[in-house]
C-alpha cells in the first residue's frame, strides 16, 4: 500500500496540476490518449470524421463481459452461503461456533480479489507512469478519468486491506466479535465505502448535461465535467450533504458500540457465553437511519445514471462515445452494487436483526458488496489505462476513421501505408546501419504526390533500397511486411447497398431500381450478368468493367432460401484445415451448401478471375462483394474463396454486408479477417439477424452500427454491443429500406449542430456531388436539400412505398368516380394470393390498398379488397 501511495504521489498528482502549456486535444496527440477515449487525428487533406473508441475494444469488452459474469457468480455464491449458514442453525451459540471456518473461506476469497485488484492497479500505474515520463499532454477529461481511477483504486485497496486484517483477527483471536479494535476497523471501512459511493455520485453527476447559468464555449464539451471547477463543486452539493449525513451516522454508530456494547461483554469463557445480539433501542434507531442514508444514496445515484443516459441520447454518439461508455458501465455495474449494498444491509439489520450472524457480518464487512465494488474498480482501471504505441493499436485507431468518398479513402490509405512502413522502419533501423529514419523523413517531405495510389510503393521501395535491398538483410532486423489496411468508405457503402437492391429487384416488374443507375455508379462499369442456381435458388448479380467488378448476392426470398437458413449446424470449410491451436475451421452448413451446390462457387470464382484478367496494365483491379441477409453470408464465403484462389487480386477486394448472419466459428472469422481486412458488416440498429446463429458462430468483418437517431458506431466493443442490442432485436430493422432510412438520418445529423461529427457536413456535401444520394438510397425526398434542411416537412420514404401510395390514391379516386356514376367495382380474381403486379393493376383500376405498406425482408403481405397480396421485396 505504501508503494501504491508513493506511485500515486509521484505520477498522478502532476496530471491534475494546471500548467502554462495549452491543453492539447487528443485529436492532436493520439499517442497520449486513454484507451477509452481515442480521438483520431483529422487527415490533413481528407475531411474525415473524428471518432472516439477504445483502442483494444474487443479485448477490453471481453474483459468487461467476464467481469460481469464474475460479479454475478461471486455475489450469488456469497449470498447463497450466507443464507445457508444464517438459517441453518437455530441459536446464536451454534452460529458463533461455526464462524472460524467461515472466516477462513472469506479470507481466501478476499485475498484472491485483492490480488486481482493489485494486479490491475499495478498495470494501470505502470501505463500512466510511462505516459507521464514521456511528457504526454493530457486533456481535461483524460485527467478526470485518471483521477477517477486513482481515487477508486486507492480507496478500494484500503478497504480490501482492512478486510484482510479483520478476517485475520477473527481467525487468530478468540471471540473478537465485540472488541474495540474490530469496531474501529468497521468504522474505517464504512467511511471508505461512504467515500466510494460519494465519488461514484460525483462522477455520474459530471456525466450529466451542464445546466448552469454560464454557457460553455465548446459545443462538444457540454457536460458537467467540462464546466469550471467551482461550477462542478456547486453541482455536487447534494452529494456532499448525503456524504456528511451518512458519515455522521457512521460516527454515531462507532461511539455507541465503543461505549455501550463493549461494556456488556467481558467473560473469559466467551465460546460458551450466552450472547444476546438483539439490538437495543439506540442501535435500532441508528440502523434505521443508516438504511435511509443508503436508500437515499441508491435513489440519487440511479437518478444520476438515468439522467446521464437521457442526456447522452440527445448528443452524437461519435463525439461522446467515451462518456457514453462510462455511463453504461456504471449502469451495468454501479446500479447493481448500490442496490446490492442496500438489500444486504437491510436484510442483515432487520430481517434477522436478533441473530448474532447479522451483527458479526456487519462488523467484519459485507463481503459480497466489497467484492462487487472491486470488480467495478478493476473495470474502471481497464477502461482508463493509457494505450500502448504498438502497431496493433495503431491499426485499431485507424479502423475508427471513415472517409466520405472513394478518392479520399485512397489518399488516406496511401498516407497510412507510408506511416506503417515508417513505424516498421524504426524497428528495422535499430539493427541496421545508417540513418534510415532521416532518409525516410527526407524522402517523405520531398515526394511529390501526383498520384497518391503509388505513394506506398515508392515509400516501400525507397525504404528497402536504403536498408540494402530488404530489411531482412541486416542481422536481427525485422522484415518489412506489406500492410493490408482497411478504411470504411461511405460512398462504397451506399453503392453496395444499391447493388444489394439490384440483386433483389433486377428484372422484376415495377422495380424501384435500375441497372442503368447501377452501371453509372462506377465510370468503367459496362456489363452485367445474372446467375441463378435453381437447386438452392441462389441468385448472384455480376457487374463489371475494365478494372471494377461487383458481386451482389440476393438474400432470403423463397422457401428454398429459408431451408438454407435453417441448416444452422456446422461443417468443415474445405479444404479442411486447423488453426494454430488445433481448432478446425467450420462454417454454417446451409450457407456452405448453397455456395457449393452444382459447383456454384467454383464456377463463380473462375468467372471472376476471367473477368479481371482483362484489366488494363498498370490499373489496380477492384472487386466488391456485397449482399443482404443470406446474401451477406454468401459474400463472405465468396470473398475468402476468391482471395485464396486468386491472391494476385487480394489487395483490391472489399466486402460490405448488410444484416449478414454469422457465417463460421472463431478460427474461420480470424482467417477471413486476415485474408480480407477490408470487410465491413453493416448493422441497422436492432437488426436481430447479425446476432444469429448463437453458440460458437462468429461474425465476419468489422461491425458498423447505424441508427435512426443518426449515430455511426464503428467497431463497437462487447460492452457497447450489449448496451446497443436489446434482447430479441426488432425484425423490421432487418429490411433494406430501413437501412436506407438510417443512413439518411446519419447524413442529416451532420447538419445538426447538436449531433454533427467533425467534417461530416463537408463529407456529405462531397458525397452528394459524386452521386445522387436519394436515388442510390432508393428513397423519395432524400436529396441534398432535404438532408441539409431538417425543417423540411416531407419525410423520406422508400420508393416502393411512394409508388404504392400513389397507386392507392389513384385507386381511391377511381372508386369514388365509379360510386358517383353508380358503377360497381369487383375483383375478378378468385385466387386467395395474387401477385404484387396484379395488385397494382387492380388498384389502378378500381381497388384500394387497405393498410400502409410495410416492406419486408423476404415478402410483404397486404390486404387489397379482401384479397391476400404477396409481393416479394428486399
Amino acid at each position: 500500500m505504501a508503494f501504491c501511495g508513493i506511485v500515486l504521489l509521484r505520477n498522478c498528482i502532476p496530471l491534475f496540476q494546471r500548467d502554462s502549456r495549452p491543453v492539447v486535444d487528443a485529436t492532436q496527440v493520439s499517442t497520449g490518449t486513454l484507451s477509452g477515449s481515442v480521438h483520431m487525428p483529422a487527415h490533413p487533406d481528407v475531411p474525415q470524421t473524428v471518432l472516439e473508441d477504445e483502442v483494444e475494444a474487443q479485448k477490453q469488452g471481453a474483459k468487461q463481459g467476464s467481469s460481469r459474469v464474475l460479479l454475478r457468480m461471486e455475489t450469488m455464491t456469497s449470498a447463497t452461503v450466507i443464507w445457508l449458514q444464517k438459517f441453518q442453525y437455530s441459536n446464536d451459540l451454534q452460529i458463533l461456533s461455526q464462524l472460524t471456518s467461515w472466516f477462513i473461506v472469506q479470507l481466501a476469497l478476499v485475498s484472491v480479489f485483492f490480488f486481482i485488484l493489485l494486479t490491475c492497479a499495478a498495470s494501470w500505474f505502470q501505463r500512466v507512469w510511462k505516459r507521464q515520463s514521456a511528457h504526454r499532454v493530457w486533456t481535461q477529461r483524460q485527467r478526470l478519468y485518471v483521477l477517477d481511477a486513482a481515487v477508486l483504486i486507492s480507496l478500494q485497496s484500503l478497504v480490501m486491506a482492512l478486510l484482510i486484517v479483520s478476517q485475520s483477527i477473527a481467525i487468530a483471536v478468540p471471540c473478537p466479535w465485540f472488541k474495540q479494535s474490530v469496531s474501529l476497523l468497521s468504522f474505517i471501512r464504512w467511511t471508505l465505502t461512504n467515500s466510494i459511493l460519494a465519488w461514484m455520485c460525483v462522477m455520474m453527476r459530471g456525466m450529466c448535461w451542464y445546466r448552469g447559468s454560464v454557457q460553455l464555449p465548446d459545443p462538444d464539451r457540454q457536460l458537467t465535467i467540462d464546466a469550471p471547477w467551482r461550477r462542478q463543486a456547486w453541482a455536487n452539493l447534494p452529494t456532499l450533504l448525503i456524504f456528511l449525513s451518512t458519515e455522521t451516522v457512521v460516527v454515531a454508530k462507532l461511539a455507541y458500540r465503543w461505549i455501550d456494547v463493549q461494556e456488556a461483554v467481558g467473560v473469559p469463557a466467551c465460546r460458551t457465553y450466552p450472547y444476546d445480539c438483539t439490538p437495543s433501542t439506540g442501535e435500532f434507531v441508528i440502523n434505521i437511519i443508516t438504511t435511509v442514508c443508503l436508500l437515499v444514496y441508491a435513489v440519487y445515484y440511479i437518478y444520476l445514471v438515468v439522467q446521464a443516459r437521457a442526456d447522452h441520447a440527445k448528443v452524437p454518439f461519435t463525439r461522446y462515445r467515451v462518456t457514453y461508455l462510462y455511463v453504461q458501465m456504471h449502469a451495468r455495474h454501479g446500479i447493481f452494487i448500490v442496490v446490492l449494498l442496500l438489500v444486504v444491509s437491510t436484510v442483515l439489520r432487520f430481517v434477522e436483526s436478533k441473530s448474532c450472524w447479522s451483527f458479526v457480518d456487519i462488523q467484519f464487512g459485507l463481503i459480497p458488496t466489497q467484492l462487487a465494488i472491486t470488480v467495478l474498480v478493476c473495470v474502471v482501471s481497464i477502461l482508463t489505462a493509457p494505450c500502448s504505441d504498438s502497431m496493433d493499436n495503431l491499426k485499431q485507431r485507424w479502423l475508427m476513421e471513415v472517409a466520405w468518398s472513394e478518392p479520399q479513402r485512397e489518399e488516406a490509405l496511401a498516407d497510412r501505408h507510408i506511416e506503417f512502413l515508417s513505424r516498421q522502419g524504426e524497428e528495422a533501423a535499430a539493427a541496421a546501419e545508417g540513418g534510415m529514419l532521416g532518409t525516410l523523413r527526407r524522402m517523405s517531405i520531398g515526394l511529390v504526390r501526383p498520384s497518391m495510389s503509388h505513394m506506398a510503393e515508392q515509400a516501400q521501395g525507397a525504404l528497402r533500397q536504403a536498408m540494402g535491398g530488404t530489411a531482412g538483410n541486416a542481422p536481427g532486423a525485422t522484415p518489412i511486411s506489406e500492410p493490408r489496411l482497411a478504411m470504411l468508405c461511405m460512398e462504397t457503402l451506399l453503392k453496395s447497398l444499391y447493388f444489394c437492391k439490384l440483386a433483389y429487384r433486377l428484372e422484376t416488374p415495377d422495380s424501384p431500381v435500375s441497372i442503368e443507375h447501377g452501371l453509372s455508379l462506377y465510370p468503367d462499369l459496362q456489363h452485367h450478368e445474372l446467375l441463378l442456381e435453381p437447386a438452392t435458388d441462389t441468385r448472384v448479380l455480376l457487374v463489371w468493367g475494365r478494372s471494377t467488378l461487383v458481386v451482389a448476392f440476393r438474400g432470403t426470398v423463397t422457401r428454398k432460401n429459408v431451408l438454407t437458413d435453417l441448416e444452422a449446424w456446422s461443417t468443415p470449410h474445405l479444404p479442411s484445415r486447423k488453426n494454430a491451436y488445433g481448432r478446425t475451421l467450420r462454417v454454417h452448413a446451409g450457407f456452405y451448401r448453397a455456395w457449393r451446390t452444382a459447383d456454384l462457387g467454383d464456377r463463380l470464382v473462375s468467372r471472376l478471375a476471367q473477368l479481371l484478367e482483362g484489366c488494363p496494365h498498370g490499373a489496380r483491379p477492384r472487386a466488391l462483394f456485397t449482399g443482404h441477409s443470406l446474401g451477406g453470408a454468401l459474400a463472405v464465403l465468396a470473398s475468402i474463396e476468391f482471395v485464396r484462389r486468386a491472391p494476385q487480386y487480394a489487395a483490391g477486394v472489399s466486402v460490405y454486408t448488410f444484416g449478414s448472419p454469422r457465417v463460421g466459428n472463431g478460427p474461420f472469422a480470424t482467417e477471413h479477417r486476415a485474408a480480407v481486412p477490408d470487410c465491413w458488416s453493416v448493422i441497422n440498429n436492432q437488426d436481430p439477424i447479425p446476432r444469429i446463429p448463437k453458440g460458437w458462430f462468429h461474425g465476419a468483418g468489422h461491425r458498423v452500427v447505424v441508427t435512426p437517431r443518426g449515430d455511426l458506431i464503428i467497431k463497437p466493443s462487447t460492452l457497447e454491443l450489449s448496451v446497443i442490442f436489446k434482447s430479441g432485436g426488432v425484425a423490421a430493422h432487418h429490411r433494406l429500406p430501413n437501412y436506407s432510412l438510417s443512413l439518411f438520418s446519419l447524413f442529416r445529423a451532420q447538419f445538426d449542430a447538436a449531433k454533427k461529427m467533425e467534417g461530416g457536413a463537408l463529407g456529405v456535401t462531397i458525397l452528394a456531388g459524386r452521386l445522387d444520394v436519394g436515388q442510390t438510397l432508393v428513397l423519395r425526398y432524400a436529396g441534398l436539400r432535404e438532408i441539409m434542411d431538417a425543417s423540411e416537412r416531407r419525410m423520406p420514404m422508400p420508393v416502393e412505398v411512394y409508388q404504392l401510395r400513389k397507386a392507392r390514391k389513384r385507386a381511391i379516386a377511381r372508386v369514388e368516380e365509379r360510386a358517383i356514376s353508380g358503377t360497381s367495382t369487383t375483383f375478378s380474381q378468385d385466387d386467395s394470393i395474387i401477385s404484387e403486379q396484379t395488385a397494382l393493376e387492380l388498384a389502378k383500376q378500381a381497388g384500394a390498398v387497405g393498410e400502409e405498406d410495410v416492406l419486408g425482408d423476404t415478402s410483404v403481405v397486404r390486404d387489397l379488397g379482401g384479397k391476400r397480396v404477396l409481393g416479394t421485396q428486399e
